[in-house]
């Protein structure tokens, strides 16, 4: 009989006749038979599974160690080569054509709320909570703090287009393969690196005329002091602009003044480039009279001013914060009030070049998250506007002084900056302007500016100048094949660029060469072109 019957019930019989109580009752009871031989037959199979012989046991691997923590590919490496046996840890591509984030509404239009026609070209939304794309509460008056344009929400701090977020790790290097760098063109990096903090003076600092006097043996705070021949190829006694120079091409390989904690096998930098930025914060003006000036001339201070709000904006260090907010404000006061540009002297008639300079590191300053009144962008696409040929996408020196190539470079850039559509008829005239002072070029301030305009542009832009026309002699193989090789029986050199007075001889070279090497993911483009309206047409 059945277990599940404890104890037997008393019926109540009265009114129920014997045959049929007999009929429920072998009911149940065959019921019970037919579930009880089930089980029997489900034991007697398991049974003969388990009792089969061993070597007829499926084998099952068991791994009890712990799978070690993926590393990034050391960037430091002056090896040509990544390491085959370390996969790279990449974000899954999605697969959408069209993806934005917030809530899913089917029936909305394509693109951001509230955003222009042209691709976004401001700062990433602050950390924050809610469902929205990250636009914020700010003072009209103001950019820099926030979003501009879509719904309130936070999302986390999304990376906005032109930011620092391509600089860290695994998606550093999917924008390289993806950008079209290689291992030689990182070897190549890496060797630069190494040649700048061979050549860092014991207090932070960098000299464009004398560096070789502060040569050694290792980076700071290690190593000591061992002069070589370096030749410097200038007598500029810039400090100012040196030590900007110096720590730009390390903040763009994503290396700050904290310690990497992901992988404890590349070169530890960290503390050359503390040592920079403290330099920076101690030698910049506190008086009232030329608050935030970090010295120099206006060049060097538009440099700092740069290096800073990007050391900022990698690392959100108070200390620096401060220091870069003043930078901005003295290039702010600064400008032209009637031209909108930039020069020599504050307050004066610019000039492309310095007003260059002086809109990177206002946009560097927005990418940030700190404060940059919208009227000084806006005078400087006046001043912009000055300075454009008859024929639309040719900038001059001065307004009306005839077109050169790197002014032209530099005016496309500010175009870009300044939120132009990647359609626009004047910034296609540049880019066709360009073309014809391909990357073999010598001139490395003209190629530091057009390499950024074309990397913004992509697509078939991008592709003739990192590969070059007809496939040859592309900006990555032209850069790394000008890299001194340490040959000539000057060891100290290896690494470094030849240059002139003009770019702050060969640190100044140096620096610009290896920003155009590290343009793969220093910046992220202006122009998405995953967005659904800015998707290249077949």
């Amino acid at each position: 009989m059945s277990k599940a019957i404890i104890s037997a019930p008393k019926w109540n019989t009265e009114g129920i006749s014997l045959g049929r109580f007999l009929a429920v009752w072998a009911t149940s009871a065959a019921m019970n038979i037919v579930v009880i031989g089930g089980v029997a037959v489900l034991f007697y199979f398991i049974d003969r599974a388990t009792a089969r012989p061993a070597e007829q046991q499926p084998e099952v691997a068991q791994k009890n160690e712990v799978e070690d923590v993926q590393k990034d590919t050391d960037l430091t490496s002056t090896d040509i080569g990544l390491d085959s046996t370390v996969p790279l840890n990449y974000n899954v591509d999605r697969i959408e054509e069209v993806s934005v984030p917030g809530p899913v509404d089917p029936t909305a239009a394509v693109g951001i709320v509230g955003a222009p026609e042209s691709a976004p070209t401001n700062v990433p939304p602050p950390p924050g909570s809610g469902g929205g794309t990250g636009a914020a509460l700010m003072d009209p008056n103001q950019s820099g703090t926030g979003a501009m344009s879509g719904t309130l929400g936070g999302m986390g701090g999304l990376y906005g287009a032109g930011g620092f977020g391509g600089r860290s790790g695994s998606t550093r290097k999917k924008m390289l393969a993806e950008g079209g760098g290689s291992s030689a063109s990182e070897a190549a990096v890496g060797k630069g690196l190494k040649f700048l903090a061979h050549h860092q003076a014991p207090d932070g600092h960098w000299s464009l005329h004398q560096f070789n006097r502060y040569a050694r043996t290792a980076p700071l705070p290690k190593g000591t002091i061992k002069p070589d021949n370096c030749v410097p190829n200038t007598t500029r006694n810039n400090d100012t602009a040196g030590t900007a120079f110096g720590l730009l091409p390390f903040l763009a390989a994503g290396i700050t003044n904290k310690p990497s904690k992901d992988n404890v096998n590349q070169i530890d930098y960290s503390k050359g480039v503390g040592k920079a930025i403290e330099w920076l914060i101690k030698t910049q003006d506190k008086t009232s009279q030329q608050r935030g000036y970090y010295g120099g001339d206006q060049y060097s201070h538009a440099i700092a001013t740069i290096a800073m709000c990007e050391a900022y904006g990698l690392t959100s260090d108070p200390a620096i914060k401060v220091s870069a907010q003043m930078g901005l404000n003295y290039i702010v006061s600064g400008q032209d009030p009637a031209g909108g540009g930039w020069r020599y002297s504050p307050r004066t008639a610019g000039d492309t070049s310095v007003t260059g300079w002086m809109l990177m590191a206002l946009k560097s300053g927005q990418m940030a998250g700190l404060t940059v009144p919208k009227a000084a962008l806006k005078k400087v696409e006046q001043y912009i506007n000055s300075c454009e040929t008859s024929d639309k996408g040719g900038y001059g020196y001065l307004p009306n002084s005839g077109e050169s190539p790197a002014m032209t470079a530099v005016g496309a850039l500010c175009r870009m900056y300044l939120g132009v559509n990647p359609r626009n008829p004047s910034l296609l005239a540049s880019i066709r302007k360009l073309k014809n002072y391909p990357p073999t070029t010598p001139n490395v301030y003209y190629t530091y500016y057009a390499t950024q305009v074309m990397h913004h542009m992509g697509g078939e832009a991008w592709d003739f100048w990192n590969n070059g026309p007809g496939g040859k002699n592309g900006i990555r193989d032209v850069m790394v094949s000008r890299q001194d090789q340490g040959l000539g029986g000057k060891p100290g050199q290896e690494g470094s660029f030849m240059g002139d007075d003009h770019v702050g001889g060969r640190l100044g070279a140096t620096s610009l060469c290896l920003l155009s090497l590290e343009v793969y993911y220093r910046h992220l483009p202006l122009y998405r072109r995953d967005a659904g309206a800015m998707k290249d047409k077949p």
